[in-house]
């Protein structure tokens, strides 16, 4: 099943929402998924800073210097998606769920980890394919993402969905960066 599950996220994830969705997932068994990938991405992010410390962003590095902080930030990020999923979905004209996004967002974030393992692998035996994986990735979780809000809140075109949600995180990054420099939180030059 978990098998069949992967392979239909990776060529069919509308196919793969669906099933996900038609498995009606208690709400504290997505919760106990929700830590188990959160604590497994750690784990991985950690090996990889271990593995390469070069190949590892600022940020990232930051917060795998305090994994609780990054767990916590981790799952506050998945939260904020869920509540976005359902509520941007909502204003037009979508009917999906809380915990119906709830169990896809944590099955994407559950789908990366994957990938993080395949990328730590890669990074051992051969470095410039963890970059290509990383960006393979990255193209495959919007088109996934894309293609299980369609099939969550019933709209019929991902493509306008993955739209949708390149403009909604584009918004995101400026609001979050005028908040940021409002309260006067922004980068220092070295030096």
């Amino acid at each position: 099943m978990w098998r069949e599950l992967v392979i239909d996220s990776l060529r069919r994830p509308r196919l793969a929402a669906r099933r996900v969705l038609d498995a009606g997932l208690p709400s504290a068994t997505v919760i106990e998924a929700a830590l188990l990938v959160t604590c497994a991405g750690i784990v991985l992010g950690y090996l990889a800073l271990r593995a390469s410390p070069d190949g590892v962003d600022i940020v990232s590095a930051a917060i795998l210097a305090n994994p609780l902080l990054g767990a916590a930030a981790q799952l506050g990020a998945m939260t904020a998606v869920i509540f976005l999923t359902v509520q941007i979905g909502r204003l037009f004209g979508g009917h999906g769920g809380l915990w119906g996004a709830a169990a896809l967002v944590v099955w994407l974030n559950a789908m990366l980890v994957l990938v993080q393992a395949g990328q730590l692998v890669a990074l051992a035996l051969l470095p410039p394919l963890a970059a290509l994986l990383a960006i393979a990735a990255t193209v495959w979780a919007l088109w996934a993402y894309a293609n299980f809000i369609a099939e969550l809140h019933g709209f019929r075109s991902p493509v306008i969905v993955l739209g949708a949600t390149v403009l909604t995180g584009i918004m995101l990054f400026f609001a979050t960066a005028m908040l940021l420099a409002i309260l006067g939180l922004t980068p220092r030059e070295a030096g």
